[in-house]
C-alpha cells in the first residue's frame, strides 16, 4: 500500500527529540505516531477506526523498531483497516495460532497426548485396570501411532488397526477403541484436533449376548478335556484352573503375587487396589487349589504366580485366558461365566446367599443390612470352596481322567484324592 499522505518524521528528527515532563506524541501521518515518555522511552502507536470504532495498535519500541520498520508495519495495519479488519484482533488471533503451534510442536505427538490422558485417568482406576490399559496401549497403540502428530491420524487407519486386532482379540479391539476415543477427546480439549477420528462402535463385532452365561456343570469335563488338549501354555491352563477353583475374576488370578498366598493356612488375600470394588478380598483355598499352587511354586520363582511368557517381571495378561476360551470354542464357556456357574450351583442347592456373595466378592445388595451384618462367614466360605472343588472333581470322575502337564509335574483335578 502506497502512502497517500505526507510523512512528517525522519531519523534525524527522532534522534534530536527532547524529553518533557509529560508524555507527548510526534505524528508521522496516517494515524502513526511516536509516543515519547518522561523517562525517555519511545514507542510506536497506530490510531485507527474500524466500523466506526476507534482502536490503538502498539507497533513496538524505538529504536528496536526503527522508523522504516515502523512504517512498514503501519502500512500492513492500514491495509487491514481498509478491508474492515481490526489489526489488534488480528494480532491476537496470530498470537493464539503461534501458541497453538508451539503446543503442537511440544505436546502434539500421540504418545504425549496418551501420557497426559494416562495421568488424568489412572488415579480413578484399580491397579488391575491400570496395568491392562498400559499393556494394551503399549502393545498396539504406541507402536502404531506413538511418534506421529495426533492431527495427522485419520479415521481409516484407526479403523484398520482395530479390525486387525479384532481378528485375534475382539475384546482387546473394543478396549482399544475406548482408549482411542478418550485420548482424542483429550486432544480436542488441548486444541490439537477439531474432531475425533475414532470410528463408530458398529464397525466392530458386538460382544456375544451370553458373555457371562453360566456353563452347564455337566459340560465342565468337556471344557477341561478341550483345554488340556489345546496347545496353550501349561501355566495358562493352570491360571484357568485357579479362576475356576477360587471363583475369582480373571485379572485377579492373572496378576496374582506369591506374597498374597498363605499356602500353609490355605488362604489367598487379594489387596484392595487389585479388586474391582477396591476392598480387600479373602479367599479360602480348597485342597485342590493348594496342591495346584504348590506345584506351580516349583516352576515360578519370581514375584508373580503366572509371569508373562517373555517378560518375567510382569504378570500374564488377563486377556490370555479370553484368547484360550475363544479358541476352545465351547458354547457357554466364558472366563467370567465360571463365576456364574459357581453361583448357579450353590443357589440351586439353596445355600446361603450371603456366603455365595462373599465368595464372589460382591457387595451386599441390601445396604441397610450390610451396615449391620459385619460377619465375614469365613468358616462357611471355607466349607463352600472345598465343596465346590469336590463337585468339580466329581464331574471329572464321572466322565474321564483329565491330566494337565505343567513342566515335569503331572496335575489332575483329583490331586487331593
Amino acid at each position: 500500500m502506497q502512502d497517500s499522505f505526507a510523512r512528517l518524521l525522519s531519523d534525524a528528527r527522532i534522534r534530536k527529540v527532547e524529553v518533557r515532563s509529560k508524555a507527548y506524541k510526534l505524528a508521522d501521518g496516517g494515524g502513526l505516531y511516536l509516543l515519547v515518555q518522561p523517562n525517555g522511552s519511545m514507542s510506536w502507536r497506530y490510531k485507527f477506526r474500524v466500523n466506526g470504532r476507534e482502536g490503538l495498535l502498539s507497533i513496538g519500541q524505538y529504536p528496536e523498531v526503527p522508523l522504516a520498520a515502523a512504517r512498514t508495519k503501519h502500512r500492513d495495519a492500514r491495509a487491514m483497516v481498509a478491508e474492515g479488519v481490526n489489526p489488534v484482533q488480528a494480532r491476537r488471533v496470530e498470537r493464539v495460532e503461534a501458541e497453538r503451534a508451539l503446543v503442537r510442536a511440544e505436546a502434539g505427538s500421540f504418545a504425549a497426548v496418551h501420557d497426559q490422558w494416562k495421568e488424568i485417568t489412572e488415579p480413578r482406576l484399580a491397579l488391575n485396570t491400570i496395568n491392562q490399559h498400559r499393556r494394551e496401549c503399549a502393545n498396539f497403540l504406541l507402536p502404531e501411532f506413538g511418534k506421529r502428530p495426533v492431527w495427522e491420524i485419520k479415521r481409516p487407519e484407526v479403523a484398520m488397526l482395530l479390525k486387525r486386532v479384532e481378528r485375534n482379540a475382539p475384546e482387546v479391539a473394543r478396549n482399544l477403541r475406548t482408549y482411542l476415543t478418550q485420548i482424542f477427546e483429550h486432544a480436542i480439549e488441548l486444541g490439537l484436533v477439531d474432531a475425533n477420528p475414532v470410528p463408530s462402535a458398529r464397525m466392530l463385532r458386538p460382544r456375544r449376548k451370553k458373555q457371562h452365561a453360566a456353563m452347564e456343570l455337566e459340560n465342565y469335563p468337556d471344557f477341561v478335556s478341550r483345554m488340556v488338549a489345546s496347545g496353550h501354555e501349561p501355566q495358562t491352563k493352570a491360571a484357568m484352573f485357579l479362576v475356576i477353583l477360587a471363583a475369582c475374576r480373571k485379572q485377579e488370578a492373572a496378576a496374582a503375587r506369591w506374597s498374597e498366598f498363605d499356602l500353609e493356612g490355605a488362604a489367598w488375600t487379594i489387596p484392595a487396589e487389585r479388586m474391582k470394588a477396591r476392598r480387600e478380598h479373602w479367599i479360602p483355598l480348597s485342597r485342590q487349589a493348594v496342591a495346584l499352587l504348590y506345584r506351580l511354586r516349583e516352576l515360578s520363582h519370581g514375584e508373580f504366580v503366572f509371569p508373562h511368557r517373555t517378560r518375567a517381571n510382569e504378570p500374564m495378561a488377563s486377556n490370555t485366558l479370553n484368547v484360550m476360551i475363544d479358541k476352545i470354542r465351547l458354547d457357554g464357556a466364558t472366563v467370567h461365566g465360571f463365576r456364574s456357574m459357581f453361583s448357579t450351583y450353590f443357589n440351586a442347592q439353596h445355600a446361603s446367599a450371603d456366603v455365595v456373595e462373599r465368595c464372589l466378592a460382591h457387595a451386599p445388595s441390601n445396604k441397610v443390612r450390610a451396615a449391620y451384618n459385619r460377619h465375614e462367614y469365613q468358616d462357611e466360605r471355607r466349607d463352600m470352596m472345598q465343596q465346590w472343588a469336590d463337585v468339580l472333581d466329581a464331574e471329572i470322575a464321572k466322565a474321564r481322567n483329565v491330566v494337565v502337564v505343567i513342566g515335569d509335574a503331572v496335575l489332575t483335578p483329583q490331586l487331593a484324592a
